[in-house]
């Protein structure tokens, strides 16, 4: 659909003349790129320079989020003490802060493989870097979907977020939202691809997130235990344990729970749909006394779950770690909320051997209770080496189509656009960038069909990324000093049908065209910018003889007129 204040939509013939206005240069876009390991992994709010070493991860290489932001956007602040005088890792002592009032600011990820499956992972450490102790709320986005509330309660709150994503691009944003609430900022931001195979309820359309609920022994609010004792001494396991830098927490000592542990290796073949490491799922929870082992989760109200049909993925992770002699047996029940899982029967983990139990359940109360008990034939009582939950995200709001946001991109770098121009370029609607006309699909992507960059400033040559804007119908540059050669691709352009672009620099051998003395350019104007249209356009087309022919063939009747008017002007 054209904007309200676009001009009446003129003949494709008049698109082929006003190609001598127009030209494309566009410099090459520049941003950070996965290292060898394919990891993506950012310091937020250090100065643009070398990476360094993280001594949490044993050498992961942390970089500057310079080349992940659009240059200027957001501003860099340290940690304040006391805050800053405790054990952390480097990447929380600083952070980016947007309090430039703009609603939505983003990071862009590139490199990535379309179709890949990712690991996202976004933390934040407040550390009062305001000095304002403020505590801030504001949302967080996976592309164009909310992915979770941030609400800081403490000054020393470690939050933490993570996801599994599909990309269906080769690049994935990441996006903090103002609500009026605070300032938005960021500590962390690392992206870690998954193998095909992975997680294999993470699909574009749906995403899962990682249930946030914090227990009093866990550093950070995630729910991916382990069960390792004592938990002072055994806290997290990630890279280089888990290759794919996962957190795996120390559930706590639970004083009614002991484990049992080995040295011998655990075979994980059978489980590689999740991967979990093997040092994770060498020890094992199991009851000191008694025939019941229990965990029980709520609702996750960062994630803005409905109580009613919310849908949770769990994942039990079992393996036997001790050789059990032929008479002596361990299996068990697995109830959730007291019913059979899925209706199958008891489980009996095999010796040395991983593997996952999973469940979608769909939220129906306000918590939900994980019970392994005990068969009456059972000797031993039940173990549990490792879970994970992850609320069931359907990624309802379509994105902008990726050619079409690529080539946006291209013009944002180009001509060096703020505005609003963060994110995707149509989607959500609330933060679609200004300037743009976009038609919207409920069962596909957004595409863009109106482009006015009026008096925008916009300097050099007309970049060839308009070119790729396939249902663009209407573009203004009018207003501008835009010079260069002449453009050959704007006639190719399948849905082009208006093309506005008075009052510009030197283009092609063509003088300004508002400097003629003769006509001002009044963008707003419609019947002034149609007549100035026309007047430019026929004394160039008459140069040569196809755009002569053509006009002949396509405007014989105002020709016409134009005879006749000049006979009755000599008659006077």
């Amino acid at each position: 659909m054209e904007p309200a204040t676009a001009a009446a939509a003129c003949p494709r013939l008049l698109v082929s003349l006003l190609l001598v206005l127009s030209c494309f240069v566009s410099p090459e876009l520049v941003h950070g790129q996965p290292d060898a390991l394919g990891f993506i992994s950012i310091d937020c709010g250090i100065a643009d320079g070398p990476s360094y070493p993280d001594e949490s991860t044993r050498g992961l290489r942390y970089v500057s989020d310079a080349g992940f932001v659009d240059a200027g956007a957001g501003a860099n602040a340290g940690i304040n003490p006391p805050y800053s005088d405790r054990e952390l890792a480097a990447r929380y002592l600083t952070v980016r802060h947007f309090s430039g009032g703009a609603a939505r600011s983003c990071y862009t990820l590139r490199g990535l493989s379309p179709g890949g499956r990712y690991l996202v992972r976004s933390s934040f450490y407040y550390g009062n870097y305001d000095a304002l102790n403020r505590l801030p709320s504001f949302h967080l986005y996976l592309g164009v979907n909310r992915w979770a509330a941030v609400n800081v309660t403490a000054p020393d709150d470690i939050l933490i977020f993570e996801a599994v994503v599909v990309s269906p691009a080769d690049f994935f944003q990441v996006c903090l939202v103002d609500i009026g609430q605070g300032t938005p900022f960021i500590s962390g931001l690392d992206l870690r691809p998954l193998r095909a195979a992975m997680y294999p309820e993470a699909t574009v359309n749906q995403s899962l997130l990682l249930l946030n609920l914090r227990r009093p022994a866990a550093r950070f609010a995630l729910n991916r235990y382990h069960f390792w004792r004592p938990a002072s001494f055994y806290k997290i396991y990630r890279y280089p344990f888990d290759s794919y830098d996962r957190i795996w927490q120390s559930y706590g000592d639970i004083a009614a729970w002991t484990n049992i542990t080995t040295t011998a290796n655990v075979d994980v073949s059978k489980a590689s749909s999740f991967d979990a490491p093997p040092v994770v799922l060498r020890s094992a929870a199991t009851p000191v006394n008694g025939t019941r082992l229990e965990f029980s989760w709520s609702p996750d109200t960062s994630q803005n779950n409905d109580s009613s049909s919310a849908a949770y993925l769990l994942l039990l992770y079992f393996a036997e770690l001790q050789q059990l002699p032929g008479n002596v047996l361990r299996r068990f029940d697995i109830l959730v909320d007291g019913a059979s899982w899925n209706g199958s029967r008891s489980y009996t983990p095999k010796y040395l051997s991983a593997e996952v139990v999973e469940q979608v359940v769909v939220q129906g109360s306000g918590q939900h209770t994980v019970s392994l008990v005990a068969t009456p034939d059972a000797i031993l009582p039940p173990i549990l080496n490792a879970f994970e939950i992850y609320s069931l995200r359907q990624m309802t709001e379509l994105a902008t189509n990726n050619g079409d946001a690529k080539a946006m991109m291209g013009i944002r770098t180009t001509y060096m656009l703020k505005k609003n121009w963060m994110g995707d370029p149509c989607a959500p609607k609330a933060f679609a960038w200004n300037g743009l006309n976009c038609s919207y699909s409920s069962s596909g992507p957004a595409w863009i069909t109106a482009l006015i960059l009026s008096s925008s400033l916009l300097t050099g040559a007309v970049d060839p990324s308009f070119g790729d804007l396939k249902s663009l119908q209407y573009l203004d540059l009018s207003n501008n000093s835009l010079s260069g050669p002449i453009p050959d691709f704007l006639a190719q352009m399948p849905s082009l049908k208006f093309l506005h672009c008075c009052c510009n620099s030197r283009i092609g051998n063509n003088a300004n065209i508002c400097d003629n003395g003769a006509s001002t350019c009044a963008p707003n104007d419609k019947q002034k910018n149609r007549t100035l249209i026309i007047a430019i356009a026929v004394p160039i087309a008459v140069a040569t003889l196809l755009f002569v022919a053509a006009i002949i063939i396509l405007h014989r009747r105002r020709i016409k007129q134009v005879r006749l008017d000049s006979r009755y002007m000599d008659g006077k």
